[in-house]
């Protein structure tokens, strides 16, 4: 690893967060909060300060950036922001205890969406956009942002990417990388503003509808009301949420197959079919466990709806408290939690792709104790899996089941109850959000030690780099040059 490299790189990223860090100081300006102002406007001198020091570091670093290079521009840029980010709502007072706001901000950039805050009602319009733009630019990931507006990585650009875009496989979708990150983000910011628009037309006022759409699209699950979407009550916003935060559990270089024309990709990918597969068995199941509660049909076909895909998509909305439901609802959706979406997809999760490559591996074993001399082969999409594949995403299930292991056992040393500490441990791996029990929809993480914030931290940057590229970086092998 060069560290002039990953000084350099990191330094421009700060940057990045620092400019739109003056979004929300501008509405706190507007709306005559000088606190908020003050808050979020010395953050961003703060935030500029250290760009301008991380760039002095990197002077004279080659263009060239390798795999060792990406891995630590991704670690160092996702551990700074948790800091940086949740340095305005300490100021600001709004999140007073420093691990607290560390695990606010570090939630909204890897688009988790556990809170510690009891009353968001009482918080400023600029700290919750602030809280929605995190989960916004931490879905499509600030690398994927920072290879689209900056091409001179030439080549290596491609280990940035490839550190940062969820999945077991990520291709590129035009021949230049840059070209495919931008093109990811005008899908992505597309299907925001249409968001926003549906929003507003089903009645939601223009502030709201903005910071909801970028946390749907974020698959976030951060708020502007303390009851989430149940907050409007309407019937129509519930299935505008619901259809986008499904949206966003796609692949998202499907859309840009769809821009081309190229329609019968949808149909054809075997993940998009197991991925819709899922939730329509789990709305099923759940509207049935539900139906005494609402007595229509359709009522509870749209609250099962709603938190099966904000389960499933790890977006963590809510329009009632699915901890409240039936336990066979309550399971189903718990282990909706380590599944998540589809790879390419802002949400995170294990991924669809993974769970169904997984299942078919226990079936050829299954057939190869019956017929041990047959050679037994995986089909996926068309084609052979390699054993590489295989092995790779045996390994990655294994390093999440450890991770969740050792991180659930610590919180119940800590003095969380089993439930609470399986589904918390989960719900930041996964980035879910809330989880069940003293974790659940309608509870929030506060009440949780530091030391136990500290490890979820950790679970919530992990989940997002899929794990490897964050340990990865604490290896020997990584530094040596």
């Amino acid at each position: 690893m060069n560290p002039r490299v990953v000084s350099g790189l990191t330094g421009t990223l700060i940057g990045i967060v620092a400019l739109l860090m003056l979004i929300p100081a501008s509405l706190a300006a507007y709306d005559g909060s000088p606190r908020s102002t003050a808050a979020y406007g010395i953050t961003a001198a703060a935030a500029f300060a250290v760009a301008f020091a991380l760039r002095r570091l990197g002077r004279g670093a080659p263009d060239e950036i390798h795999r060792k290079d990406a891995l630590g521009v991704v670690a160092l840029t996702w551990l700074c922001l948790g800091i940086l980010g949740g340095l305005p709502m300490m100021i600001e007072g709004s999140i007073p205890d420093p691990m607290g706001a560390l695990f606010e901000a570090v939630s909204g950039f890897t688009t988790t969406g556990a809170t510690v805050v009891g009353d968001v009602d009482g918080l400023s319009r600029a700290t919750n956009l602030w809280r929605c733009l995190m989960h916004w630019v931490g879905g499509m990931g600030i690398v994927v942002l920072f290879v689209a507006v900056f091409p001179i990585l030439g080549v290596g650009a491609k280990h940035l990417f490839k550190s940062e875009v969820p999945g077991p496989i990520t291709e590129g979708l035009r021949p230049r990388i840059q070209q495919t990150a931008l093109a990811l983000w005008w899908v992505y910011g597309g299907l925001t503003a249409l968001a926003t628009a549906l929003l507003v037309v089903a009645g939601m006022p223009l502030y709201d509808a903005i910071c909801h759409a970028m946390s749907t699209l974020g698959t976030g699950g951060f708020s502007t009301r303390g009851a989430s979407i149940g907050a409007y009550g309407s019937p129509a916003i519930d299935w505008i949420i619901t259809a986008f935060m499904l949206v966003a559990g796609l692949n998202f270089g499907l859309y840009y197959g769809l821009l081309k024309g190229r329609w019968s990709e949808l149909w054809r990918n075997y993940e998009l079919r197991f991925y819709l597969a899922v939730n329509a068995i789990v709305i099923l199941l759940v509207a049935a466990s539900i139906h005494a509660r609402h007595g229509s049909v359709l009522d509870s076909l749209r609250f099962a709806a709603f938190q099966t895909a904000a389960v499933t998509t790890t977006t963590g909305f809510m329009t009632e408290d699915f901890d409240t439901y039936p336990d066979v609802a309550r399971f189903a959706l718990f282990l909706c939690m380590f599944m998540g979406a589809c790879a390419g997809s802002t949400a995170g999760g294990l991924k669809a792709s993974r769970v169904f490559i997984l299942g078919k591996v226990v079936l050829r074993e299954l057939r190869a104790a019956v017929r041990p001399h047959v050679v037994q082969t995986i089909r996926v999409g068309g084609g052979n899996l390699g054993r590489e594949v295989v092995a790779g995403i045996a390994t990655f299930f294994a390093a999440y089941m450890l991770l969740f292991g050792i991180t659930s056992f610590l919180l119940v040393a800590l003095g969380l109850d089993l439930l609470s500490a399986m589904s918390a441990t989960v719900a930041c791996l996964s980035s879910v959000g809330p989880g069940l029990a003293e974790v659940g929809p309608a509870q929030n993480f506060g009440f949780v030690p530091g030391l136990g914030k500290g490890a979820l931290c950790l679970c919530m940057i992990a989940g997002r780099l899929e794990i490897f590229a964050l340990f990865a970086v604490f290896t020997r092998e990584c530094w040596r040059r």
